[in-house]
């Protein structure tokens, strides 16, 4: 189900900080309980490589949606 919600609102030319906060009120809308940096984590992948935020960058993101 979320597959599809993301996907309805995803597109190839947006960039990082508006994917990550799609990706965050996308899941919002299922999850149960209060997202924090220590419940979650945020994967980014590009031409460099796959990385993981660090838990104050998906502290600073949360904060922002």
């Amino acid at each position: 189900m979320l597959d599809v919600v993301l996907r309805r609102r995803y597109s190839d030319d947006v960039g990082l900080e508006d994917a990550v906060q799609t990706a965050i009120l996308t899941l919002k809308e299922s999850f149960e309980g209060q997202m924090t940096e220590d419940n979650i984590e945020i994967g980014v992948c590009n031409k460099d490589g796959f990385r993981r935020l660090k838990p104050e960058q998906v502290k600073d993101y949360l904060a922002q949606a």
